[in-house]
């Protein structure tokens, strides 16, 4: 296939990498391939160009000022060169937002790499993601949505494949997968000057072949797809929108360019979105990758139709584990389930807390309120329990025009998020009800009674001793009748602290232990028993406060939750496990045919994600199961 260089249209403009010179530079062309200029023109090494929001500047990184690689910004003409980091380490691929920030990876081809983010001067440096011990986060990045978010490439060195997630732009979030394509990797996400498309490459393990996806941004669907025709199928190495957003730019190996190492195969073209009208822009042997178009961003902040979901987990296990991945066999997960049905207007948001249990120490003094003002800070902004400041989900960009979240909290996150609701809700927003809906899955409202569960007298878990209303459990205790513990009332932990017996008093407005510390704990949980004000345990919500919260309790039928009991006390003589909550206004509602064990897989459970769901989609409680799932699609 013969490819020839065009001549020049327009006026726009392309930044690339060349290494023409004998080293890599960062080089400047007209967008049909003429007037190919050295813009940064050192005797160093120069890397990964982009634009500035307003066009003109380009910041990249060099190996200029060793021993390690930095980010350095320019004029668009190459003047003015300013550092914007410092010290060792590789710090690559920076990205400029419509925020002013810019992302980069560090450290750079280490294996473990991470994405964070300064602002344009180089200022406030923070850490956006975490991978695992087995992952990288080397494989692209770009912010979306005016700045508010980002999307990045992640390696898995297990499964050996990059997978596209995003997360919130000052991150502190669990990110969410966005692609579920199997035997696949995706790289070099860009995101459209308008903000409306992403662009990757998808490279192919069985054909070895590449392919560019366009996804809307809006909900993720399939814009189209380009197969670039031989000789420029293979090794994408680098991926950008033109100006106005309606042809792509790309750096590939090209067959017609025979020398070695591939590197210097590379050559810089331009395609449209359909994929017709392939442009050759470099034609030379020195390798040409990278290209960027200088060009404003134009995003601007949505007026979101859809529904910020803020999923918060339980006490033993992270985010990733209690809504991204599977349980037991049989079992599936809320991610899964909104790749499946990609027309709910529900975006994702994971809060991740410190994990409680045995190997975590680190958290055995964090006590519950501290989840809460997590939630708090990831909501509403400000500091969160480390201090460290948040942007909340109503305060990004995006979510200008939504005034509200949806809450789904498992096991004890429901609990976090009960107090949040209670205690702290509006805090940073004048008072304001900030949550639409709030679905509580296998919440212990009343409290976890097993022997396991609250453990000996010196429970040294703080969270543990509140959920378990300061008492320990005994085999005796579980087996005795309800508001009948007699002589087989156990203990207080003697390593309660203050209000560690008296949490969830507070926290329901019934139960009497703080007043008889000898009672006979939560005797209105019984059979027969009465709660005095039991619009208490769910406070703000409608019908009763029109504008209030929709509060919709899940939990597993006929007592089948050892850990928090079902519809009816079951299990604890002090009355503690009873997962009904008793507001007037709360759904509470039984999900059947929960596998065992049924706490933990609760959340996994399709007919506790499809009533979640259906809650939040409708703004309302489900009837029931089968109705919920017959409207969604099965992972």
């Amino acid at each position: 296939m013969a490819l020839s260089v065009l001549l020049p249209w327009g006026c726009a403009r392309v930044a690339f990498v060349s290494e023409r010179d004998g080293r890599a530079q960062i080089y400047r062309l007209s967008a049909g391939g003429a007037l190919q200029t050295n813009i940064s023109d050192n005797g160093f090494v120069d890397h990964y160009p982009d634009v500035s929001p307003d066009a003109t500047r380009v910041v990249f990184s060099s190996l200029r000022n060793g021993p390690g690689e930095n980010i350095y910004v320019m004029a668009t003409d190459g003047t003015g060169v300013t550092a914007l980091t410092s010290g060792s380490g590789q710090r690559v691929m920076p990205r400029w937002g419509a925020n002013d920030r810019i992302a980069f990876q560090y450290p750079a081809f280490h294996g473990n790499a991470r994405i964070w983010s300064m602002n344009g001067d180089g200022s406030d440096p923070r850490q956006l993601t975490s991978p695992g011990t087995h992952e990288s986060d080397d494989g692209g990045h770009d912010f979306y949505g005016a700045g508010a978010m980002l999307v990045f490439s992640r390696y898995d060195k297990t499964t050996q494949r990059r997978v596209l997630y995003t997360l919130p732009a000052d991150g502190g979030i669990t990110p969410a997968r966005i692609t579920t394509t199997q035997n696949v990797s995706e790289t070099l996400p860009v995101v459209s000057h308008d903000g409306a498309r992403l662009a990757y490459r998808e490279f192919n393990h069985t054909s070895l072949v590449d392919r560019i996806r366009v996804l809307n941004v809006a909900d993720w669907s399939l814009a189209g797809e380009i197969a670039p025709p031989p000789p420029v199928d293979r090794n994408i190495s680098g991926l950008d929108f033109a100006a106005g957003d309606e042809r792509l730019y790309f750096s590939v190996q090209t067959a017609d360019v025979t020398a070695n190492p591939v590197n210097i195969r590379q050559e810089v073209f331009s395609i449209a979105l359909d994929g017709s009208d392939l442009r050759r822009l470099t034609d030379n042997t020195a390798g040409d990758t990278w290209p960027v178009a200088i060009s404003a961003l134009t995003q601007q902040p949505a007026v979101a139709a859809r529904i910020p979901v803020l999923f918060v987990h339980g006490h033993s296990g992270d985010a990733a584990g209690a809504w991204q991945q599977p349980a037991g066999t049989g079992t599936t997960s809320f991610a899964a389930a909104l790749q499946a049905n990609p027309s709910l207007a529900i975006d994702p948001f994971y809060l991740q807390l410190p994990v409680h249990g045995e190997g975590h120490p680190e958290s055995a003094a964090r006590g519950i309120a501290e989840d809460a003002t997590d939630i708090l800070a990831a909501i509403e902004g400000g500091a969160d329990s480390a201090g460290t400041a948040r942007t909340g989900i109503l305060e990004m960009p995006a979510y200008q025009g939504v005034d509200r979240v949806a809450i789904v909290g498992y096991s004890q996150g429901a609990i976090s998020s009960r107090y949040y609701l209670k205690n702290l809700m509006g805090a940073r927003r004048d008072g304001a009800v900030t949550v639409s809906e709030f679905i509580a899955l296998a919440a212990p409202n009343h409290g976890a009674g097993g022997a396991f569960t609250c453990g000996t007298e010196d429970q040294p878990d703080r969270s543990s001793r509140e959920l378990c209303a300061g008492r320990t459990a005994t085999i005796a205790s579980q087996l005795a009748d309800c508001g009948s513990c007699g002589f087989f009332e156990p203990d207080e932990f003697s390593t309660n602290l203050a209000g560690d017996n008296t949490f969830l008093t507070a926290l329901n407005g019934h139960g009497n232990f703080q007043t008889t510390p000898d009672g006979d704990g939560f005797a209105e949980n019984c059979p027969g028993g009465t709660v005095a004000d039991p619009a208490a345990e769910a406070p703000h919500s409608r019908p009763t406060q029109p504008d209030g919260v929709l509060y919709v309790n899940l939990y597993a039928a006929g007592n089948a939750d050892l850990i928090v009991g079902g519809g009816t006390q079951s299990g604890d003589c002090l009355g503690r496990r009873l997962a009904r909550n008793h507001a007037p206004d709360a759904a509470n509602v039984e999900v059947t045919g929960v596998p065992a064990e049924v706490h933990s897989n609760f959340p996994h459970h399709w007919p506790t994600i499809c009533m979640a769901l259906y809650a939040i989609g409708n703004h309302a409680p489900p009837a029931d199961q089968a109705a919920a799932c017959d409207a969604l699609n099965a992972p």
